[in-house]
């Protein structure tokens, strides 16, 4: 670490220059105390002007594509009479307001974390980044409607260079298409099936699951290529998950049938060229009553039923799947799975009943808020905590 903290103040000058975000720059400046003045603190003062995307037919909205950090925040610090060190480390998401101002975010639901027992400095914590997640967000805060997940493309791509810029996308239930800044319409990648669930960035490559559970590469001309056999599962909705190199697929067995875009198209409406979305009628998403794990084994071209995770656990986030070791964490248990089911997510956050443990030892499926024991790796922690007790409040 002194070796890294003595590289030469010209050398830091150009790496800071090189970080895209002001996320990055943050973290940047947190290393040590001779990062920290190789570059200047960000202003919050005005407002960070957005590259507005305004994407075409069937879509229909002036978008911002939106980056978090899937991050570890370890808190290390001192006894106060004791040499003796303690280290304690929760999940979180940060991400910036308009302002550049960070902001932590609950991983799975994107709801702004409004409390905590303790003010963060970033001199107190280290931020260790695990995934990158993205979003389509229009003003207010709204997601752009229809989108379900999406990533710039190529893997180097970014707002500040539109050169090249695209993005990939799983729109409409199930539809695989690419738009390239300025394109008047998307492609779309694939004219046969129309049942994509999920997007991985998996070794610096982009691969798609269906929901049959055929995976697919997306070579750099946009060729969709098969990439594994069939998984031919039962359930109705599959995520994709890398974990220690490896890639997973977590496949959701519901209670009834996933809406289809038909659904949707009923109650759209395109009056005065405005793009509305009608008061759905009473039809709630069908909810997981079982998830079964599978990793691929690439040397035999096969999938192989997993019975358990060990000290893994996945988490199944509306923007971004990952896994992540219990062991790197204060506190939870492994071998378990966290997502978000039906519509338990809208319009509430991590302390409400919006996200589901499912165990793989005993196949049982329960919600966070009434098991202390998994809720321990998130941040805010608990308030009762006196070693990490401090004055509430968020200071970023």
């Amino acid at each position: 670490m002194s070796q890294w903290a003595h590289l030469p103040k010209e050398l830091l000058d150009m790496i800071s220059k090189c970080l895209d975000s002001r996320v990055d720059l943050v973290f940047f400046r947190a290393v040590c105390t001779s990062w920290r003045y190789s570059a200047s603190s960000p202003s919050f003062d005005q407002e960070i002007p957005r590259l507005i995307l305004k994407l075409p037919s069937p879509i229909h909205a002036d978008a911002i594509l939106m980056q978090t950090a899937i991050c570890r925040m370890e808190l290390i610090s001192k006894y106060p009479n004791s040499s003796s060190s303690f280290s304690k480390s929760w999940l979180v998401k940060v991400g910036e307001s308009k302002y550049g101002k960070l902001q932590l975010l609950n991983p799975l639901t994107n709801y702004k974390i409004k409390y905590s027992p303790i003010s963060v400095n970033f001199l107190d914590f280290k931020f260790v980044q695990l995934n990158k997640a993205f979003l389509l967000q229009q003003s207010r805060r709204f997601l752009v409607f229809g989108i379900i997940k999406v990533v710039p493309f190529p893997i180097s791509a970014n707002c500040s260079n539109m050169d090249g810029f695209g993005i990939l996308a799983i729109y409409h239930e199930g539809i695989l298409g690419y738009w390239k800044y300025g394109d008047k319409e998307w492609t779309l990648l694939d004219h046969k099936n129309f049942q994509y669930d999920d997007i991985i960035v998996y070794r610096e490559q982009f691969y798609v699951i269906d929901r049959r559970g055929t995976v697919y590469w997306i070579d750099s001309s946009l060729k969709v290529i098969q990439y594994s056999p069939p998984l031919y599962g039962c359930g109705g909705q599959k995520n994709l998950v890398e974990s220690r190199g490896d890639l997973y697929v977590v496949d959701r067995y519901l209670d009834g049938e996933r809406r289809t875009w038909k659904v949707y198209e009923n109650v759209m409406d395109y009056s005065d060229n405005r793009f509305r979305v009608r008061k759905l009628r009473k039809q709630s998403r069908p909810r997981a009553v079982d998830l079964r794990v599978y990793k691929l084994d690439e040397e035999l071209a096969t999938w192989v039923d997993v019975k358990s995770l060990d000290d893994q656990i996945f988490v199944l986030g509306a923007d971004c799947s990952f896994s992540i070791s219990r062991t790197e964490f204060n506190g939870g248990k492994g071998n378990c799975i966290y997502f978000v089911d039906g519509d338990d997510h809208a319009g509430r956050g991590l302390s409400a009943s919006s996200i589901h443990v499912f165990q793989l030892e005993d196949r049982s499926i329960g919600k966070l808020d009434v098991m202390p024991e998994f809720s321990d790796i998130f941040w805010p922690p608990n308030m009762f905590d006196s070693s990490i007790q401090n004055n509430p409040g968020l200071d970023l």
